[in-house]
């Protein structure tokens, strides 16, 4: 679909924030459209470790979040801080202005002193290494692998980290990887792991269900959606809005409202 001054519609890219030495410039610019997925993300993973907390050993679950950028999404489950604690920090005259060594001191110090009672084990995987190596220094991640999975099996050091693990989790993932990252995941992942993703409406999440019905697992959609972000243009609203219609959807009461909407769904294997 294109304007009319021939301009093509897409969805606006971010790509120069993604992989900064620190968070500063995915704060300042996600902040003026209202970017709250994360948050979304993590009080439904949080509740998701929590079961798995009551049926499980002694030791506490294991995260690894797909596409993990700074660690924002485990930031908010290890610790008391919100989305806007975190945009405020980030965008705050007096955290723009410090060093990068500063910054990773004052970061490092923020996590340890909000840091939850009960956290969980974090792994992260981007393919952003100056993102999740910010991610690892602050302590955002325990663990981090700067890795393609679209591209390449995962290395001997992934291997041994997903033999641990209890729930992966994106929140931004879906659209920039496929079945094929999963895939590679699973082969190497427990047989009783949990998937949890958040797929935005303008995507088609078919691919990736059938890669883990390959695996075992039953994809169930939640009910609902959340909002991701605001639209940066009424182009970039009106690709979305096509978007969604080409995938079976109706915008309206979605995007139509100014917003990319996002959908949950959570692949366990089932009992039997």
């Amino acid at each position: 679909m294109a304007s009319s001054d021939n301009t093509i519609l897409q969805k606006a890219n971010f790509g120069r924030i993604y992989d900064q030495t620190d968070p500063r410039a995915y704060f300042t610019t996600l902040a003026d459209f209202d970017y709250q997925i994360p948050q979304h993300g993590a009080e439904v993973f949080d509740r998701l470790l929590r079961e798995r907390c009551k049926t499980g050993g002694a030791e506490p679950p294991t995260v690894l979040d797909l596409c993990c950028s700074y660690g924002i999404v485990t930031t908010l489950l290890n610790t008391d801080l919100s989305m806007d604690d975190l945009s405020r920090h980030y965008t705050d005259p007096s955290t723009v202005d410090l060093s990068e060594d500063a910054l990773v001191a004052r970061d490092t110090e923020m996590l340890r002193s909000h840091r939850r009672s009960d956290p969980v084990r974090t792994i992260g995987i981007d393919v952003a290494e100056n993102a999740v190596n910010y991610a690892v220094s602050v302590g955002a991640l325990d663990h981090g692998a700067v890795e393609n999975l679209e591209e390449d099996d995962p290395s001997p050091e992934l291997v041994d980290l997903l033999a641990g693990v209890d729930l992966i989790t994106t929140t931004g993932g879906v659209g920039y990887v496929t079945g094929k990252t999963f895939d590679r995941l699973l082969r190497h992942a427990p047989p009783d792991v949990t998937v949890a993703s958040w797929c935005l409406r303008t995507y088609d999440y078919d691919d990736i269900s059938r890669t883990l019905d390959q695996h075992g697992l039953v994809t169930e959609q939640a009910e609902g959606t959340v909002r991701q972000r605001r639209f940066v243009s009424p182009d970039e609203q009106a690709w979305a809005e096509a978007s969604v219609r080409e995938h079976g959807h109706d915008p309206t009461g979605y995007e139509d409202d100014g917003y990319y909407h996002a959908e949950l769904f959570v692949s366990r294997r089932t009992s039997g």
